[in-house]
């Protein structure tokens, strides 16, 4: 895939989970809101996600990328709840593994 085609994938995954956080900080008091940054840490030591809010995270950003694109993609394969090797270990991460998947 040409570079400039490989980012517009990631602005697009970028722009699905920041969406689907979006839709998460709406169910949680203002305090307790996920940042939308590339580096937020979403699982492992210092994560911000329940495995509730990582279930609806995960479907969100899946129909998301669904809407933007018109291609399914499954969050779950390759062992993504890794909190070290995982795509969900951050924004960033879980951005990059889905502008993989829709280079397949």
């Amino acid at each position: 895939m040409k570079p400039i085609v490989m980012l517009m994938a990631y602005e697009v995954a970028l722009t699905a989970v920041y969406q689907a956080l979006s839709e998460l900080n709406l169910q949680r008091p203002q305090k307790a809101r996920i940042p939308l940054s590339a580096d937020t840490e979403l699982i492992g030591n210092n994560g911000v996600l329940d495995s509730l809010d990582l279930a609806n995270l995960i479907l969100i950003t899946e129909q998301r990328v669904s809407e933007a694109l018109g291609i399914e993609v499954d969050l779950t394969e390759d062992d993504p709840f890794s909190s070290e090797t995982g795509h969900f270990r951050t924004v960033h991460t879980l951005a990059s593994h889905v502008s993989r998947l829709v280079d397949r």
